[in-house]
């Protein structure tokens, strides 16, 4: 039965549950090499850059079909996008724990690639806002508070599924996980959707517009920024003479740091996407520059940038929402998501070549510069918003 759920708000157990999705399905793809990666370079000997660069391979692959994904949920009243995610990204990682070649080894992330686009955040805000409409904010912020959660449990889970399995085994319990559990939990979620605002009969939408563009550089920006800290955090805090218990202490502030984000967004919810926005990109360069200046700070700085980060990912939901409107949603969602993923892919072996050549310190000023211009893109998109509530 088709369902008219626009300006609805939805029960607890509907955001448990994709929260709960979510956790499962970043466990299984995006946080997996963290844990897993380690076993798999010992036993089949393949590099670092080889075992890593197939996650970027995922999220390059990812980022480019989330266009058509975010056109296929615009047009379609059942998500059957994000129903079969988990048996997607399930049959990736069966090849990968069958894997005793590198090439089944790259095709499963390749798999695995094909369904973090189908089924992670910019999928799931897309399905969300198409739902939801205007009232999507609330229920994004308070799924991506739960989802936060992922690293906290997925590692731990993970690390014990090693201890007791061995990794390709691992990889196959993952994979039964996803493929039994994502179905039906998307399944009572993601009822088809009819409203008039969300089917195919809205007319076109054009993306080569001022605002597309200030929003996708903005975003891609981020996307640079945020993965390239976390990937080279480590490396960043050595340079600065820290040891690496203390180092480990710092690092552990940064999930916990963006889960806090999430329950700022709910105690601030009056202010705008553009506002939070602001705050977000300002909080960075705080955490940031304290790295830079004052190495003593750095366990305030990491919690700060965490912070600033954590609204990041809210905003990558509220911010088209709020600029666009709900009739679009999906498919602006989807435009939008291709290139920061590529970033995120990039960044880093950019990040890693950068450090290499020229030490962290220039590496940190280039990250503070890319930031001061996110906040000449804020203060764009802002004059462009204001402009559009004259007119």
């Amino acid at each position: 039965m088709e369902q008219l759920i626009e300006n609805s708000k939805p029960p607890y157990t509907i955001l448990l549950l994709t929260g709960l999705s979510q956790i499962l399905l970043w466990g299984g793809s995006y946080f997996l090499l963290s844990v897993l990666s380690a076993p798999i370079m010992q036993e089949t000997g393949w590099t670092y850059q080889q075992v890593y660069g197939c996650l970027s391979l995922g999220l390059f692959i990812s980022g480019l079909l989330l266009p058509a994904i975010g056109k296929i949920i615009q047009h379609t009243e059942r998500n059957y996008i994000l129903h079969y995610t988990g048996i997607v990204m399930g049959i990736g990682l069966i090849m990968i724990g069958l894997a005793t070649t590198y090439p089944l080894f790259v095709l499963g992330w390749v798999v695995i690639g094909v369904g973090m686009g189908m089924g992670l955040y910019d999928a799931l805000f897309a399905s969300l806002g198409k739902m939801y409409g205007t009232k999507a904010k609330k229920v994004i912020v308070w799924v991506t508070l739960i989802a936060s959660l992922a690293p906290s449990i997925s590692w731990p889970f993970t690390s014990f599924l090693l201890h007791e399995l061995g990794w390709r085994h691992t990889c196959f319990t993952l994979a039964g996980i996803l493929m039994v559990g994502i179905y039906p939990i998307h399944q009572y979620i993601f009822q088809p959707v009819a409203a008039k605002i969300q089917v195919a009969t809205t007319g076109n939408i054009s993306f080569r517009t001022k605002i597309f563009y200030l929003l996708l550089a903005n975003f891609t920006i981020g996307a640079l920024i945020t993965t390239g800290v976390v990937v080279h955090l480590i490396e960043i805090l050595s340079a600065k003479k820290i040891g690496m218990p203390t180092i480990l202490l710092i690092v552990a502030f940064l999930g916990p740091s963006q889960s806090a984000a999430r329950t700022l967004e709910l105690m601030i919810a009056n202010r705008s996407a553009v506002e939070m926005a602001f705050i977000s990109t300002m909080a960075m360069l705080l955490g940031i520059g304290l790295l830079f200046f004052h190495p003593s700070l750095a366990t305030i700085g990491i919690i700060i940038f965490g912070v600033g980060n954590g609204m990041r990912s809210v905003l990558r939901g509220t911010l088209p929402l709020a600029i666009y409107g709900p009739e679009h949603y999906p498919l602006v969602i989807g435009r939008l998501a291709r290139m920061p993923l590529i970033a995120q892919a990039a960044a880093p072996f950019i990040g890693g070549f950068m450090i290499q050549q020229f030490g962290t310190t220039i590496y940190l000023c280039s990250l503070c510069a890319l930031l001061l211009m996110n906040l000449i893109l804020i203060w764009k998109i802002k004059s462009y918003e204001l402009q559009l509530q004259k007119s």
